[in-house]
């Protein structure tokens, strides 16, 4: 009964957000409430569920709001302008070349494990250079998050430690026979970063938002490209707002938000983007202002210290990250608005995107909560491997690594290892399946999908820096996804990096 209510809800749920029908706050609460009920639970039982969710939710929560705040000011003071313009330059405005080096960045940030810190330090560096090429922030999220999954391999990253603890491997040990899988998946991550990056460079050659890249060197040395441009059209609205064709730039470029992350925040029609229109439901997700005045060079350099600063806190755990990022924004503020007047401003300019965000992740504190307390997650694992048929036994981790993906869209990360895969070691073992088959390849199908699945709540965190919504980047990113984890699965089979029984 448990199981059968379990896969309503997260089916009802993820279907519902998938399609657009419902707010992520409503479906995170109503309806893990309504399966408990359902369930026989009290309201009392269903409170010290939401409890145990909320409390495992809370830091996110804080931090992602601190933190939009916090890229929210670096951004509108133009800090990553610069960067922008340099990697536009050093890639020739190449959306494929761009793809590879978010693959790269993504996996040297996550070496340290901590998908929060990486997603808090690719998107808000990367996401301005995606807005100005016409680039989709889903496509920045997929290569991010396929990119976090290779390197979660490592024997300090969240699936691995829990794959060891259940089998009772010693986690290095069990990465030394991965390390071949993770080479060849760093390998096939780069072909894929390629491919998504030749689809997304005819996607925007078709609907004109951006320019095709040139492939006359010669060419592009005698006049900018587009996409230099661009970052060149938003240096000279913020120097000459008030000069002739700008005069409504303040109007048209900057829209307003009081809904959750997916709304779109600006429309990029203002006189400095009027060439071309940017990519995503959020051109404008930090509220920058096109026409602000010019940063001076002091301010900029301390805002870079500033930035510099944080990461150090982040990679460094000297102090924990929310109050990091707390102690971060007060300093931004008074670097960049020295007046109480204007730091309330700001806040109130970037608060709407920030605040929503962190309503949702509460809201999935509360769905968390709820379907791992009621025992629904382990219930639905236990069951759904014991009604497989006998002859599939054998081949039981092969399967469960097949849909690991797809799995991981109904069981948290939690429930996928110290659930499932103690059941499905048992089965398989039954009939001569070795331990450390049924481990990897329940890891290595399941892995590369951390990030795509409402459980995991720094893809909240993500969602929100790069003002996306769960359901399109379930829709974007779950084919591609699922594609890659079984090719990897795949080839580890058949070069024999992983054994088959």
């Amino acid at each position: 009964m448990l199981s059968l209510i379990g896969l309503a809800v997260i089916v009802t749920m993820t279907t519902l957000l998938i399609l657009g029908r419902i707010a992520p706050i409503v479906g995170l609460t109503v309806i893990p409430v309504t399966g408990a009920l359902v369930a026989g639970f009290t309201f009392t039982e269903i409170g010290d569920f939401f409890g145990e969710g909320l409390s495992s939710v809370l830091d996110v929560a804080v931090m992602l709001v601190f933190a939009i705040l916090f890229f929210a000011i670096m951004n509108q003071a133009g800090l990553f302008d610069p960067l922008v313009r340099l990697t536009v330059k050093l890639t020739r405005g190449n959306v494929v070349a761009i793809c590879v080096g978010t693959v790269l960045l993504a996996a040297v940030c996550h070496l340290d494990g901590a998908g929060a810190s990486t997603f808090l330090i690719v998107i808000p560096a990367l996401l301005p250079l995606y807005r100005h090429l016409g680039m989709s922030p889903y496509l920045l999220l997929l290569l991010a998050a396929m990119s976090m999954g290779v390197l979660n391999m490592l024997p300090w990253g969240g699936p691995v430690g829990r794959a060891a603890a259940v089998s009772g491997i010693d986690p290095v040990e069990l990465w030394r026979g991965l390390i071949p899988v993770q080479i060849l998946s760093l390998v096939l991550l780069v072909v894929a970063a390629v491919l998504l990056g030749l689809r997304e460079q005819r996607r925007i050659a078709a609907r004109g938002g951006a320019p095709a890249i040139q492939d006359d060197v010669q060419e592009e040395n005698s006049s900018e490209t587009t996409a230099e441009t661009r970052v060149e059209e938003r240096e000279l609205a913020a120097v000459g707002a008030g000069s002739a064709g700008t005069t409504s730039t303040a109007d048209a470029a900057v829209g307003t938000s009081t809904g959750g992350p997916s709304d779109s925040i600006g429309n990029g029609t203002g006189s400095a983007r009027n060439t071309q229109g940017f990519a995503g439901d959020n051109d404008d997700v930090w509220g920058a202002h096109d026409d602000a005045p010019a940063t001076p060079r002091w301010r900029m350099l301390t805002n870079a210290v500033l930035v510099l600063a944080m990461l150090a806190l982040l990679i460094s755990d000297i102090l924990p990250a929310p109050l990091a990022f707390m102690l971060g924004l007060s300093a931004a503020l008074m670097v960049n608005h020295p007046r109480v007047k204007d730091q309330m401003e700001a806040i109130k300019a970037h608060g709407g995107s920030a605040v929503a965000t962190g309503a949702i992740v509460l809201a999935a504190g509360c769905f968390l909560g709820i379907m791992d307390q009621s025992g629904m997650l382990d219930s639905l694992a236990t069951d759904a491997v014991a009604i497989l048929p006998s002859a599939l036994v054998p081949y039981l981790h092969l399967i469960v690594g097949f849909f690991g993906l797809p799995l991981e869209l109904l069981l948290s990360t939690d429930a996928h290892y110290f659930a499932l895969l103690p059941v499905v070691e048992g089965i398989a073992g039954e009939a001569g399946v070795g331990t450390l088959a049924v481990v990897y390849a329940v890891l290595v199908g399941n892995i590369i999908g951390t990030f795509i699945s409402p459980f995991a709540a720094a893809l909240w965190l993500a969602l929100g820096l790069a003002g996306c919504d769960i359901g399109k980047h379930i829709r974007y990113s779950f084919v591609p996804m699922w594609i890659f984890s079984v090719v990897v699965l795949v080839l580890a089979l058949a070069l024999g990096f992983i054994p088959w029984s």
